[in-house]
């Protein structure tokens, strides 16, 4: 599948800041199965390119007097193959971090005995396969239903259980939290994916998306929590980590600019190879 995106963040300040600076993960990973055919990332001011500990190509983008207005643009191509099962090929980035990493709580993925109740009556033989992974993330949509509006970045999993509502980061959260409860290791995966695919149209995938690899049987296993179907060509990874935060497009911090307004807008157009 060819995905051609589109992502524009524009921010207005009643007082233009003194100082901004971002870390931007905006940029597709360089996972086996995705090949960027074109990329880019414009903006104001200075960006420095690293990968962070997680293997994620990784911007920081500094700007000093930066305009009322500021602007950023990313867009560009990228080819990505069919998943097997959801079966997400090593690449030489994920190789040196241990999936025991994983295992590892933060706060917004704490555990809580609602959601290892769940786990435990959803699978009672434990998560083995991508198949009760499947299962598992159907029993968290069932609970926690889609909604917008309800909880924000700073809205940690058992928030978001106990509303019984969120997003797909939510779900997201939760997922690796009943994965972990049940001693699986799970990461949060950040991305892009055409919401008029086939499968991924079904339920509530935005071109903006959020998801999890689950270790299984020595493999990550790729699952769209949201959708309850195993993540494949109509998604573009950008970023993993813990959670949320160790993988969010964009995370930064200002000097100045009093009250920030944000408009996000992103487009995902697919061309069959």
């Amino acid at each position: 599948m060819r995905l051609i995106i589109q992502h524009d963040t524009h921010y207005h300040y009643d007082d233009a800041p003194k100082h901004l600076i971002q870390l931007l993960r905006l940029s597709p990973r360089e996972d086996a199965h995705q090949r960027v055919v074109e990329w880019r990332i414009s903006s104001l001011g200075k960006q420095t390119a690293f990968r962070d500990a997680f293997g994620n190509l990784t911007h920081s983008h500094m700007l000093s007097n930066p305009p009322s207005d500021v602007h950023l643009r990313v867009a560009g191509i990228v080819d990505i193959s069919p998943l097997v099962m959801g079966v997400v090929p090593d690449d030489h980035h994920t190789q040196s971090v241990p999936a025991m990493t994983y295992l590892v709580p933060t706060p917004l993925t704490a555990s809580f005995a609602a959601i290892e109740l769940l786990a435990k009556q959803t699978l009672p033989h434990g998560l083995q396969t991508g198949l009760d992974a499947l299962i598992l993330a159907r029993a968290i949509c069932q609970a926690v239903l889609y909604t917008s509006g309800n909880t924000d970045v700073t809205s940690t999993a058992e928030q978001a259980f106990a509303m019984a509502s969120g997003v797909c980061q939510d779900h997201a959260h939760v997922m690796i939290v009943a994965c972990r409860s049940l001693g699986v290791s799970a990461r949060y995966v950040s991305g892009y994916v055409d919401p008029g695919h086939d499968d991924a149209s079904k339920s509530h995938a935005a071109a903006s998306h959020a998801w999890v690899d689950v270790w299984l049987q020595n493999k990550w296993v790729s699952i769209d929590v949201t959708n309850g179907i195993y993540a494949s060509d109509s998604h573009c990874r950008l970023a993993i980590g813990r959670d949320y935060l160790d993988a969010c497009p964009v995370r930064g911090m200002r000097e100045g600019g009093q009250t920030e307004q944000l408009d996000v807008s992103v487009t995902v157009q697919s061309l069959q190879q």
